[in-house]
């Protein structure tokens, strides 16, 4: 049927071919493969898991990276993918929802005996700094601290084992992703240095000339958002992991 190679350019089209296909990067909280039994969790597949059961269709994961995942929307492999911030080099190539999935800030994985607390203290040109390549943080802190050294990696779980070698002294990342990594890392602590950048994340979907999709998604994530299911899917995804929810930032951006 032609239905069933159709982008997601309106609910019908979902429907139609029966599966909801969402892009997934590793990098818990948001995407966590698991290495045993190769089982997807965290924020993003529930959240598509919900969407999924609305559309009533099946939850299907594309696996890809932040790097590669707007080429994976372009390509119509991938539906839609959580937490994708909104740049405005991305919405060039793909589209988004007028309404944020939720905020998240920017932290810093630094040594214990780490005295910074602004982000000009890593602004040195000794200070080795890991990104995920891709990332609105690579793009900010490339912009923010143009004398140090920066190293990107094609995934949050290459940047924290570039942290735990040695290779980097300090790993940028979102707070939420940064507290997930510590909690198996046990090592170095989490801050968020000033000025705080809480930052918007979005959905990313393909352009279409039909725009009922995109509208649906829309209204879908401001429902979460506004009752409160996001943030209790976050709370419970970490709770999950062994986190006390009450010590970290949520996805609010009154909070």
């Amino acid at each position: 049927l032609p239905t069933l190679s159709l982008a997601a350019s309106s609910v019908e089209d979902v429907k139609a071919r029966g599966v909801l296909r969402v892009g997934a990067a590793n990098a818990d909280p948001w995407y966590y493969k698991d290495p045993m039994s190769e089982k997807w969790s965290g924020v993003g597949v529930e959240i598509g898991k919900l969407m999924a059961e609305d559309l009533g269709v099946k939850l299907e994961i594309v696996e890809t990276t932040w790097g590669n995942s707007v080429a994976g929307i372009q390509a119509n492999q991938i539906d839609v993918m959580f937490v994708l911030d909104p740049t405005e080099t991305r919405k060039q190539a793909i589209d988004f929802p007028d309404a944020p999935l939720f905020y998240y800030a920017m932290g810093a994985l630094v040594h214990e005996d780490s005295t910074a607390k602004a982000w000009s203290d890593f602004d040195t040109p000794d200070t080795r700094i890991g990104v995920t390549i891709g990332t609105n943080v690579d793009t900010v802190l490339t912009e923010k601290l143009p004398n140090a050294q920066f190293e990107r990696f094609a995934s949050n779980n290459e940047a924290i084992a570039a942290f735990a070698s040695g290779r980097v002294d300090v790993v940028s990342q979102f707070h939420p992703a940064l507290i997930a990594q510590v909690a198996r890392l046990r090592m170095g602590k989490v801050i968020l240095p000033t000025e705080v950048f809480a930052i918007p994340t979005s959905v990313g979907l393909m352009k279409s000339g039909d725009p009922s999709f995109r509208i649906w998604v829309n209204d879908f994530i401001t429902k979460l958002y506004n009752s409160g299911k996001t943030e209790e899917i976050f709370e419970t995804y970490i709770k999950s992991k062994g986190i006390d929810p009450s010590g970290v930032p949520g996805l609010v951006k009154e909070n």
